[in-house]
C-alpha cells in the first residue's frame, strides 16, 4: 500500500529542507558580491534557462531589477537614478525564434550575449543537468569575452564545468512522486531557485540602500 497524502506531504517537506540546507552559503555570498559589483560598475547580469527554469529566470530578473530599488515606505521615491542592469535571455521571442531558424536552438543564448555583452558582465545559467547545450554555448562565449559565469545546477560536473567560474550545486535525492528517475530532485531544485533568488534580492537591497545612505 502506498503512502497516505499526509505522508507524501511530510516527505516533500522533509526532502525540501534537506536539499536547501545542503547549499554552501559561501557560494551564495559570492553570487551576491558578483551582482553587487555589477550594479556598482554599471555591468549587466544576463540570465538564462530552459523550460520550467525559464520561469524562475523571469522571477530572478524581475526581483533583481525592481525590488532592491523600492523603499520600505512605498509612498517615498527611491533616491538614486542608478539601477542594476538585468537581461532576461528567455523572453526575446523574435530573437529566439530567429536564431533557432538560422542557427539552431543551441545558440539562442550565446547569440544574444554576443550582441549585448560588455566586459565585466555576468551571466547566470540555470541547468538542472549541467549539460544544457544552449547554456554551454553561452558560457563558451562568456569565457572568451571576460564575462563572469555562474551555474546553478544539480550537477556541477556536466558539460558546463569547464566554462563555469562560480557553481552553486543543489544536491539531493528524492522519492516523492514526479521526482524519480531522470527527474530526480527536480521539484526541490526549482523550489531552491526561488529561495536563492529571494536571499540574493533581499541582501542586495540592503547593500544597495546602505551604500546610498552612506
Amino acid at each position: 500500500m502506498g503512502k497516505s497524502l499526509n505522508e507524501l506531504i511530510d516527505l516533500y517537506k522533509k526532502e525540501s529542507r534537506c536539499v536547501f540546507d545542503n547549499i554552501d552559503n559561501e557560494n551564495i555570498i559570492k553570487l551576491i558580491n558578483l551582482i553587487f559589483n555589477a550594479y556598482k560598475n554599471d555591468n549587466c547580469v544576463f540570465c538564462c534557462g530552459n523550460g520550467g527554469n525559464a520561469g524562475f529566470v523571469g522571477n530572478l530578473v524581475s526581483d533583481l531589477s525592481l525590488h532592491p530599488f523600492v523603499m520600505e515606505d512605498k509612498s517615498k521615491r527611491f533616491k538614486s537614478e542608478k539601477r542594476l542592469r538585468v537581461f532576461d535571455m528567455c523572453v526575446q521571442n523574435t530573437s529566439i525564434t530567429g536564431i533557432m531558424n538560422d542557427l539552431g536552438p543551441d545558440f539562442i543564448f550565446s547569440t544574444q550575449l554576443e550582441i549585448h555583452w560588455r566586459k565585466g558582465d555576468t551571466i547566470i545559467g540555470f541547468s538542472g543537468s549541467g549539460n544544457s547545450k544552449n547554456v554551454v554555448e553561452a558560457f563558451k562565449v562568456a569565457k572568451s569575452r571576460g564575462i563572469n559565469t555562474v551555474l546553478i545546477s544539480k550537477n556541477l560536473r556536466g558539460k558546463c564545468e569547464d566554462y563555469t567560474d562560480l557553481g552553486i550545486e543543489i544536491k539531493g535525492i528524492s522519492t516523492f512522486p514526479g521526482q524519480t528517475g531522470k527527474n530526480n530532485n527536480n521539484f526541490h531544485f526549482e523550489d531552491v531557485l526561488a529561495k536563492i533568488t529571494h536571499i540574493v534580492t533581499g541582501i542586495l537591497k540592503e547593500k544597495i540602500q546602505n551604500e546610498i545612505k552612506s
